[in-house]
């Protein structure tokens, strides 16, 4: 699996939150603590942000962020009050490259998962496809559970952005736990969706073990912002523990979780590819 993390607050050196303190992604992406499959996440890195104009910026590459030097020279002149970064740990069956890197650019806002879905293969990726719109499909470039994911939440979110994140969030969760079941799969995703004024994000999982996410909201360092970790950034007290079935979201006016409440779920139906 692999680590996330997202900011939102005072406008800082990218670099202050997601490389410098002593569990930041860097040290994460070598020696994470509480990642299942393994402790390294070397199979590559996506650092977004957006401008002081709201235009987002993407940073990616299949490198490990330990020793990608885009990442030591760039990131500490990016300024933003709104980022986030991922490092990976690939899951079984999808290729390591650069398409199948996260972060994806999904129009004005950066999406991230850190999870998967348990098989993935042709049945379920058709499956999702199915349900998404046109604009959302045209854009895919790899073939990473991930991204077709991001699809469905783009497709969800609607024309004009219509809907809001977190809405459109739990209607992707909804449907991807029936398609699960109809497919006989399992899933994890904890997700984030930034924007120039802020972040919504998930902790979820279905049939599986949910992947750890933390909280940071009101301290004294990074000047009060809002934060959200796979891990714990650093070893500094104020870090909480995100519930399951959680949605956080963040923005000018504080951090807020609630509790996810998906309608109850389809009975299960295997399909003919599930057997």
């Amino acid at each position: 699996m692999c680590r996330i993390a997202a900011y939102y607050g005072p406008a800082r050196p990218v670099s202050e939150v997601l490389l410098e303190p002593s569990h930041g992604l860097v040290d994460q992406s070598r020696a994470a603590r509480e990642m299942h499959g393994g402790t390294v996440a070397g199979d590559g890195l996506g650092v977004g942000w957006f401008a002081e104009n709201g235009a987002p910026g993407i940073l990616k590459n299949i490198l490990p962020m330990w020793s990608d030097l885009n990442v030591k020279t760039t990131l500490p002149a990016i300024v933003s009050s709104s980022f986030l970064g991922h490092v990976r740990l690939a899951s079984d069956g999808i290729e390591t490259c650069l398409l199948n890197t996260a972060l994806y650019r999904l129009d004005d806002d950066i999406f991230t998962m850190n999870g998967g879905i348990e098989p993935w293969d042709a049945a379920i990726s058709r499956a999702i496809r199915a349900r998404l719109d046109e604009k959302a499909e045209n854009a895919l470039n790899g073939s990473s559970d991930a991204e077709l994911i991001s699809a469905l939440w783009r497709t969800n979110l609607g024309p004009q952005r219509r809907k809001n994140p977190a809405a459109a969030l739990r209607q992707t969760m909804e449907q991807l736990v029936g398609l699960c079941q109809e497919h006989g799969c399992s899933m994890t995703a904890n997700i984030i969706v930034a924007r120039a004024n802020g972040f919504t994000a998930v902790r979820f999982a279905f049939e599986q073990e949910p992947n750890t996410l933390y909280q940071l909201s009101g301290q004294s360092r990074w000047d009060g912002a809002h934060v959200v970790a796979s891990e714990p950034l650093d070893d500094q007290p104020g870090w909480t523990a995100v519930a399951p079935s959680t949605l956080i979201h963040a923005d000018a006016s504080g951090l807020r979780t609630t509790p996810l409440n998906l309608d109850a779920p389809a009975p299960i139906r295997k399909s003919k590819a599930a057997g």
